[in-house]
């Protein structure tokens, strides 16, 4: 009887398949708009709010779950905002030499429907990637391409989940 019991249990879960994805997407919201990123943050690298637009944008037609458009025929629109770029060390070796940095990007992310004009959520998001500072400049540009990547995968992650 005990046997039979445990094996109804696992007939009855291994016929049931799971999926998150698109679970919770908005009621008749099926296109997408991407705003370029508008950056407040006084960082001072020009294309870092393109190229958080562009990478945001390649991630949404590569996931497939949204048709990624422009604003006249998407059913609604991400907004973001850079509120900050910060770096900080974070290997100091012992003769006070900073060995390895971390750069930090901070941003405001509204998810808005364009059809009701109602805002389907706004949430703040921050990653950071680390960098190398011996190699020279080239290295901070690693560590802040490590941040977008991270960031947009966040990004990604909440627009097509909505949790």
């Amino acid at each position: 009887m005990k046997y039979t019991l445990v094996l109804a249990i696992l007939l009855a879960v291994s016929s049931c398949t799971y999926s998150f994805r698109g679970a919770s997407l908005p009621p008749g919201v099926h296109s997408i708009a991407v705003q370029t990123f508008d950056d407040r943050s006084g960082y001072g690298d020009p294309s870092l709010r393109t190229n958080l637009t562009n990478l945001l944008t390649q991630k949404l037609v590569t996931d497939n779950t949204y048709q990624v458009t422009n604003m006249s025929t998407a059913d609604a629109e991400v907004v973001g905002v850079i509120n900050s770029v910060t770096t900080q060390p974070v290997a100091v070796s012992g003769n006070e030499t900073v060995g390895k940095w971390q750069i930090t990007i901070n941003v405001s992310i509204k998810f808005e429907n364009l059809k009701t004009q109602k805002v389907i959520w706004t949430k703040d998001f921050s990653d950071w990637g680390e960098y190398d500072p011996s190699a020279g400049p080239s290295n901070r540009s690693i560590g802040l391409s490590q941040a977008e990547g991270k960031l947009t995968d966040d990004i990604l992650l909440a627009l097509v989940t909505n949790w």
